[in-house]
């Protein structure tokens, strides 16, 4: 198993990252996962986190006038946190 994009969300909730370097970057690695079918190779727990990883990342947005549904850098890091702990990853 590859685990660059475990470990690169991992980074992030780690404070080694911006939630600015990290959403679009993530979200383009998990395309080109899945556009190689690399997402399958993964246990079905790990592709489920990553999944909803991208997810939560698509929601970021950095100015101070989101939507009541979007995230800011401390509401994602503190999600993707809460879905590594959540999987056990």
């Amino acid at each position: 198993m590859n685990v660059t994009i475990l470990e690169f969300a991992r980074s992030f909730v780690n404070e080694r990252l911006s939630a600015d370097e990290f959403a679009n970057a993530y979200m383009e690695l998990w395309k080109i996962e899945r556009d190689n079918n690399v997402l399958q190779e993964y246990e079905d727990n790990v592709d489920e986190c990553l999944s909803s990883i991208f997810c939560v990342a698509d929601i970021y947005n950095p100015n101070s006038d989101r939507d009541d549904y979007e995230l800011d850098e401390d509401k994602l890091r503190a999600e993707v946190k809460r879905l590594m702990e959540q999987y056990r990853l």
